[in-house]
């Protein structure tokens, strides 16, 4: 990094302190935020936030967004959040294990929601170590979600490199909005067992609400192969949130959360001496968001958190003594391929191969004199991938109303994220990101609306990016209106992709294999090459809203992406090597259905179509399913009686297809002052016992619980 550009990184923070104190000292100005917005149509519509951070009705927005609103999350009897995102059309949820679910857009599938920005509340909990979410530790409770707002398309431009797919942001309900106290239970087959507690107080200058809580069943049943599977968890978490309104134009809020997870995993190698071994997570986090009106056309917000992770998994193994030798080492660093085809050679007792170079011809020797003396003995010992990482962000976003045809929202961040885990890096790492961002909207005429953004982010693996999007919506009727996107996004590499360094520092050894030591390297320690530049991708989008009335919301998109050198290969110890390697083109349609048939029945519906072309690399089939599609049917029997039923459907997912039919009778019971709430859910899988995925299943398709809750 050069002198210079350190200079520029320097004075740029300190120029981001000096205008934070002085609008801290400017006069005094807030507004809490609005619920509605007014649209082209002229009616009230929910206010949509996470596509330009402006507040703009839905048919306005520069981008496909989906409202899973709190009576949608109550009617679909989810457990969690992602099991709510099933209602979303394009969206792609699975399970690695019951403890660790895959959620993607537009398929794309990895271990890890790498290409999804993911946001409580606007605080990413996207962790930048392994490009991953722990959807288990988000230390909040579905009961305090008050809505789930998913851009189905790339906005790099609002919310930085990983919002590379879209970008989930998750709502909490405002402690001002939460009246009453709340104990909640959930009971079911599997090992499900939930619950929480909740405190909230509200006053006119200050509001809180407190939850503490537990999450845990026993995942899955089986294997593949039929044995048995080994996937538990059990989460307990604690989150607060406060609000004080020291004047009417300004609000502090405080949010905090801490969470623990423990989990089993399975063999991560095969030569671990248990069937699986438990994995600790533990998560916690501050954040302060401070809002100001300085005027009636103008605010200011600041958002700044600091979030740390610790993850400790350790397990006995015992390969054999000669894989942690130095010498054997030694030839794995001078050439792989060869130490594989030595290794094969000597387990099957077959001919030595001939070594290509004398370098290699005296490394071999080495290695067989070792053999010689080691045999086929075992030696146990304790590895680990345990991993810590936090993370640091300030940011600052204004927002200036020129007119009513003229809107801006522009703003600035730093963040500094700091990784170790000698599993898979050889040093702790940092990575600092600066951003500069903002959208103009502009209103050309009563029915048409222009919005241009921009996102400047700089990256310490990849340097500065630029990351355009322009779109103009059109009312073409008093009732629809168009919309025509084209946007740019980017996703960086992470720690593990640019820098990652596997190996594993195997300790307590039973016996000591180089010299005295009680520690020792496993022979394959491969390296990241590096030198990675950015996924691009380039959306094109055309977009239909219809609003009949109060009553229905029509949405249709179709879209054509192109993507450039997102980032493939092997990840694994026997073969690591991540590289630019695939190209393709994406194409399809997305639309939701939102009709409310009756004061007292709601119709949701979603489907989504995809087709994907490789340009270069390898078949992404298996990623991506062709078709997703969920249906779900709520209806309110009597005051306090209703049913609600839902269909998923997801194709070609691995091979498997994945298809659901749930169930969800509540009853509310007045008690004095108080209501219970009771609700019993049946999730029946359709398929065949293959839960989605091959490797995951149930040794029945029916999942049952029982959830009660009391408001007092």
């Amino acid at each position: 990094m050069s002198t210079g550009f350190l200079y520029e990184k320097i004075m740029a923070q300190k120029k981001l302190l000096v205008t934070l104190l002085a609008l801290l000292l400017a006069p005094n100005g807030y507004a809490a935020e609005d619920t509605e917005t007014t649209d082209l149509f002229g009616e009230e519509l929910p206010t949509v936030l996470s596509a330009t951070r402006l507040k703009q009705s839905q048919a306005e927005t520069p981008a496909s967004v989906t409202i899973i609103d709190r009576e949608l999350i109550e009617a679909s009897g989810a457990r969690n959040i992602v099991e709510a995102l099933r209602l979303v059309p394009g969206m792609n949820i699975g399970y690695l294990s019951g403890n660790t679910p895959e959620v993607s857009i537009h398929g794309l599938h990895t271990d890890f929601s790498r290409r999804l920005q993911v946001l409580v509340d606007g605080r990413s909990v996207f962790k930048p170590a392994l490009s991953r979410v722990l959807w288990g530790n988000l230390t909040l409770s579905i009961d305090d979600v008050e809505r789930i707002e998913v851009v189905r398309g790339p906005n790099t431009v609002t919310y930085g490199a990983n919002s590379f797919l879209g970008v989930i942001n998750i709502i909490s309900r405002h402690p001002s909005d939460v009246a009453n106290d709340q104990a909640t239970v959930t009971i079911g087959n599997k090992g499900i067992a939930d619950g929480s507690l909740r405190i909230a107080k509200q006053s006119e200058d200050f509001s809180y609400r407190m939850t503490v809580g537990r999450h845990s069943d026993d995942g899955f049943d089986l294997q593949r192969n039929g044995s048995e599977r080994y996937d538990d968890h059990d989460t307990n978490y604690f989150r607060g949130d406060m609000v004080f309104n020291p004047a009417h134009d300004q609000q502090w809020r405080f949010i905090f959360g801490y969470s623990q997870a423990d989990e089993q995993q399975d063999l991560l190698d095969v030569y671990q001496t248990e069937p699986y071994h438990l994995k600790t997570t533990d998560d916690s986090f501050v954040q302060l968001i401070w809002d100001r009106q300085l005027s009636s056309d103008h605010d200011i917000k600041l958002n700044a958190h600091y979030s740390q992770d610790s993850i400790e998994e350790e397990w006995q193994t015992c390969p054999p003594a000669l894989f942690f030798t130095n010498e054997l080492g030694a030839l794995y660093d001078y050439d792989p391929v060869y130490t594989d085809q030595l290794i094969s050679a000597i387990s099957s007792g077959s001919p030595i191969p001939t070594p290509g170079t004398p370098e290699a011809a005296l490394l071999t020797q080495q290695v067989y004199n070792r053999f010689l003396e080691l045999g086929a003995n075992t030696v146990c010992g304790i590895a680990n991938q345990n991993i810590d990482e936090d993370k640091w962000e300030i940011e600052l976003q204004d927002t200036y109303t020129f007119n009513e045809n003229l809107r801006l929202v522009s703003g600035l961040s730093s963040r500094r994220d700091s990784i170790r885990g000698e599993s898979f890096f050889e040093k702790k790492l940092h990575n600092d990101i600066y951003r500069v961002f903002g959208n103009l909207e502009w209103r050309l005429a009563e029915d048409t609306l222009l919005n241009f953004g921009s996102m400047y982010e700089h990256d310490d693996f990849v340097g500065g990016e630029f990351s355009p999007r322009l779109a103009l919506n059109y009312l073409a009727t008093p009732s629809s209106s168009w919309r025509f996107i084209l946007a740019k996004g980017t996703r960086n590499p992470d720690f593990y992709e640019e820098s990652g360094h596997r190996r594993y520092i195997v300790r307590n050894l039973t016996m000591p294999v180089n010299g005295t030591d009680t520690f020792a390297t496993f022979y394959q320690t491969p390296q990241a090459m590096g030198n990675l530049e950015p996924e691009t991708i380039l959306s094109r989008e055309i977009g239909w809203f219809y609003r009949l009335g109060s009553d229905l919301n029509f949405d249709i998109k179709f879209y054509y992406d192109d993507l450039d050198d997102t980032i493939d290969g092997l990840f694994g110890l026997e073969d690591y090597n991540p590289r630019n390697a695939n190209s393709f083109k994406s194409k399809g349609v997305d639309m939701q259905l939102d009709y409310h048939l009756s004061p007292d029945s709601r119709l949701w519906l979603s489907y989504s179509y995809q087709d994907i072309e490789v340009e270069t690399g390898r078949s992404l089939r298996h990623q991506a399913p062709e078709q997703t599609a969920s249906l779900l049917f709520s209806h309110q029997l009597t005051e306090r009686l209703a049913f609600s039923s839902a269909y998923y459907l997801q194709d070609m997912e691995r091979g498997a297809d994945f298809k659901r039919f749930d169930a969800r009778l509540s009853q509310t019971l007045p008690i004095d002052d108080k209501e219970l709430s009771l609700s019993l859910v049946i999730q029946h899988n359709i398929n065949d016992r293959a839960y989605f995925d091959s490797s995951t299943v149930w040794d029945s398709k029916n999942i049952v619980y029982l959830k009660a809750s009391l408001q007092f």
